[in-house]
């Protein structure tokens, strides 16, 4: 996934936000052997982003940052790492969750934080892959209001 991200964007460094793969140095290699060549990728649990990376002053446009939950991105959010655009790709199904675009899955819950941003000012765009259709999320929530 990340590859063929980097062929549409000048990605130089990924940053991964995710407790779990914070604590587990393995699959941290794992994640970086995977990545493209020359790229950075680095592991932050959520807390440590939010202070790390609100304190950095490189070139944001070069970097991707990788979460798997919209609870995630509220949290980067409020804690002041602050953003105007927000991708959401291939969120699964599962209990509680339903379909909202192609193979991206929500629950009520994270509908409901995805409003809050949209609300906030962040341009939310449901895309899993470049140059395949996307849809905005506000077009898709007067959608799901109908529901």
């Amino acid at each position: 996934m990340i590859a063929v991200w980097c062929k549409h964007k000048p990605f130089k460094r990924i940053v991964i936000i995710d407790d779990q793969l914070a604590q587990d140095p393995y699959m941290q290699e794992v994640m970086r052997l995977a990545a493209p060549p020359g790229l950075v990728v680095d592991v932050y649990a959520v807390d440590a982003a939010v202070q790390t990376l609100g304190q950095e002053t490189q070139n944001r446009s070069t970097t991707m940052l990788l979460m798997r939950s919209p609870q995630v991105a509220r949290r980067l959010y409020e804690g002041g790492l602050t953003y105007n655009a927000l991708n959401v790709g291939g969120i699964g199904s599962g209990p509680g969750r339903r379909n909202i675009f192609k193979n991206i899955a929500a629950s009520d819950e994270e509908i409901a934080i995805m409003k809050d941003l949209m609300d906030r000012g962040v341009r939310i765009t449901l895309l899993t892959v470049p140059g395949e259709k996307s849809k905005e999320f506000a077009d898709l929530y007067a959608e799901l209001k109908r529901k």
